[in-house]
């Protein structure tokens, strides 16, 4: 690069606004996913930076931009740029194009997996991946360099390569829980202001990865940042007005989107183009990111922000283009070389991450459990409180100990101020009923409807009150769950010790099972030594996992039988969540949780499944 000092003074500043895009991208996945997860996608934003720049500051420089062999490999000693300031200035920008590159997974595998997993995938992208198919490209002595193949600012170096990789890594970790099931499940965003305020930094940020590639200042760089920003906002222009059309709503999600798609497009090409070009190019970026949405749902691939239509089909989209901005008479040469080059870093890119993960999950599962993923990976894999959790748990501490007497307090300017105030509305209500008239009314409906060995419902209660929660459901949005358990070893202590010792442990279970859930919830005696319980209007199906979780706790506790012996259970529990999102009823409901149960006996007993 330049050494005049006005060049070496904005590349630097580029490679600033660049890192800007890392709290751009951050923001823009912690908004753009589930609350219960936010905090796990921001730090595993803020993580693969710390491997990107470190892993490249070591040894992805000197494989990026060292001596070349023959083209495809290159490397120069480490730290071989120390003594330079234009080379050391020239490492540090190219350290942000890296970590940019890692960053893109992130976001499309968030909710379900592991923080370690993630911190693998990131080490592979930036030692392996990124430095060698950059050297091929980007490096002057590169076989992709002199073979013709044009990317000025990494539309399939960067861009492209964080999609394949994420891609890659989707396909061997899955979907997330529901997405698929019955149809396909949109999941509720924590905070999509949270996520524009990150698309602004990124787009800031596309000033420096575009502006500072021409690595000078001087007239160029003026027209690339004017093409950059102007590809970006057709891009967003484009996503209003094709989601307005396709749903008659302007979707804020594709309107972000449709900005970056713009901008992943134009950054191949951003020095060819012309003003009126770029416009187009930014369009044509927003269409490829459509249809790339499209595909990922028309083949049930989860990517949770959508981070593969937006850097993959986008990218290669805006690779391509480039061999429309060069003369007619070199358009199909042009082309030919913007294909091998999409197609062999395709490769690479793919195959060692699929490679690889595929290796990795033989032995370390990459996805969290189910139970986990249930709970919410803030809490399971990092221990981070949020509010909304801490007013769950407060809640639980209130139905389980069966005392409303005193409020739930939240932080005032909380996101779970608001229910916290209408919890504790419903529980001062609820504390001026009656005591002699709420024992009067239970009293005479245990007569009639209640097990006589037990105290649980009957079945017939169950259906009524099954029914009644679906009901509900069309009238108002609420989410609610059964719980089908099965006592594991009953059989065993009715057999050896009699029908005495079998009565002692269905009443204990019993007991334990009223115990762990909510007063407001109901249980039943659904057979023998099977019962349901019905979790009505749940904060969310972390809840359902901790009470499922406490159920088969309780019931593995040890039981006193008749003549001081000890009868020792399990418990097998199917577990069906379901909202008005969900079309069903009370036979599908029970069933999917029955056939649930004997999953979870089939797996090996004391455990559960989700139907």
């Amino acid at each position: 690069m330049s050494e005049q000092p006005v060049d070496i003074l904005w590349v630097l500043f580029s490679a600033v606004l660049v890192a800007i895009m890392q709290p751009g991208f951050t923001a823009l996945e912690a908004g753009a996913t589930r609350a219960k997860n936010s905090i796990s996608t921001a730090i595993k934003n803020f993580s693969d930076f710390l491997i990107a720049f470190t892993v490249f500051t070591i040894t992805g420089a000197s494989i990026m931009l060292g001596t070349s062999h023959d083209g495809w490999f290159g490397w120069s000693p480490i730290f071989f740029y120390e003594n330079s300031l234009p080379n050391t200035t020239l490492m540090l920008f190219h350290a942000m194009f890296a970590s940019t590159a890692v960053t893109i997974i992130s976001g499309a595998i968030a909710e379900r997996t592991k923080y370690a997993s993630y911190l693998f995938i990131a080490l592979i992208v930036s030692l392996f991946i990124y430095p060698l198919q950059a050297h091929w490209a980007w490096n002057s002595d590169g076989w992709l360099a002199q073979f013709g193949f044009i990317d000025f600012a990494g539309s399939t170096v960067v861009h492209s390569v964080g999609g394949w990789a994420a891609l890659a890594a989707i396909l061997i970790i899955g979907p997330r829980i529901g997405r698929f099931e019955n149809g396909v499940h949109n999941f509720d965003q924590s905070n999509l202001a949270f996520s524009a305020l990150g698309v602004f930094l990124i787009w800031l940020g596309w000033i420096g990865f575009n502006g500072g590639s021409v690595l000078a200042l001087n007239k160029e760089t003026g027209s690339v940042i004017t093409n950059t920003l102007i590809a970006g906002s057709t891009g967003g222009l484009a996503g209003l007005l094709i989601s307005r059309i396709l749903t008659k709503y302007y979707q804020v999600n594709d309107i972000m989107n449709g900005v970056l798609a713009g901008l992943v497009s134009i950054t191949a090409s951003a020095h060819l183009a012309t003003i009126s070009s770029s416009m187009a190019i930014g369009f044509a970026g927003t269409i490829a990111y459509m249809i790339g949405k499209y595909v990922l749902v028309k083949f049930r691939i989860d990517d949770a922000i959508e981070a593969v239509p937006v850097h993959l089909f986008a990218g290669i989209t805006g690779t391509l283009a480039v061999a429309f901005l060069v003369p007619p008479e070199h358009f199909l040469e042009q082309l030919k070389d913007q294909v091998t080059g999409i197609v062999t870093i395709g490769i690479l890119s793919f195959g060692i991450t699929y490679i690889s993960l595929k290796t990795f999950n033989h032995f370390y599962k990459l996805r969290v459990s189910e139970t986990d993923e249930i709970l919410g990976l803030n809490i399971s894999e990092h221990q981070a409180s949020t509010s909304m959790y801490d007013l769950a748990t407060a809640m639980n501490i209130q139905a389980k100990g069966q005392d409303f007497s005193k409020k739930i307090l939240v932080e005032p300017q909380s996101d779970a101020y608001l229910i916290a105030t209408y919890y504790n509305h419903v529980t001062q209500a609820f504390n001026q009923l009656s005591a002699d008239k709420e024992a009067l009314l239970e009293e005479t409906y245990k007569m009639a409807h209640y097990d006589l060995l037990t105290g649980l419902a009957k079945r017939n209660v169950l259906s009524d009150s099954l029914s009644k929660a679906v009901q509900k459901l069309e009238r108002q949005p609420q989410t609610h769950a059964v719980l089908f358990i099965d006592l594991d070893g009953f059989k065993n202590i009715n057999d050896q010790f009699g029908h005495d010792a079998g009565d002692i442990v269905i009443k204990a279970s019993a007991d334990r099972i009223l115990k762990t859930i909510r007063k407001t919830d109901l249980a039943a005696r659904f057979g023998g030594d099977e019962f349901v319980v019905l979790l009505e209007n749940i904060q969310n199906d972390s809840f359902a996992a901790q009470v499922t979780e406490k159920v088969i706790e309780n019931l593995k506790q040890p039981i006193e039988l008749t003549n001081g012996e000890i009868g020792y259970i399990s418990a097998s529990v199917g577990l069906k969540i379901f909202d008005d999102k969900l079309k069903t009823s009370v036979d599908s409901i029970l069933k999917d949780a029955d056939n649930a149960m004997y999953e979870a006996k089939r797996r090996g007993k004391g455990q559960w499944v989700v139907a």
